[in-house]
């Protein structure tokens, strides 16, 4: 039987990480994750550690101070 574990990021699905004959693979959900698609990985640990890190990395998460955004004022704070 093949196993198969979700990857979450901050609550949502991104990726599922299975179990192959040549050990874990990643399959994304999230578009952002393409270029892993399919990658192979030692163990299912490794395949959410480089989702979330791949994510991090090449998509980081930017906010938007809305304090002063009423003014025109609003400043970009983030990774």
């Amino acid at each position: 039987m093949r196993h198969s574990i979700p990857v979450l990021d901050g609550g949502a699905l991104i990726a599922v990480a299975a179990q192959g004959d040549a050990g874990w693979f990643l399959i994304a959900i999230d578009a952002r994750l393409e270029e892993l698609d399919r990658a192979n990985f030692p163990s299912a640990p490794d395949v959410e550690r480089a989702a979330r890190a791949y994510l991090r990395r090449n998509h980081p998460i930017t906010a938007f101070c809305w304090g002063a955004a009423d003014l025109g004022q609003g400043e970009r704070v983030g990774a």
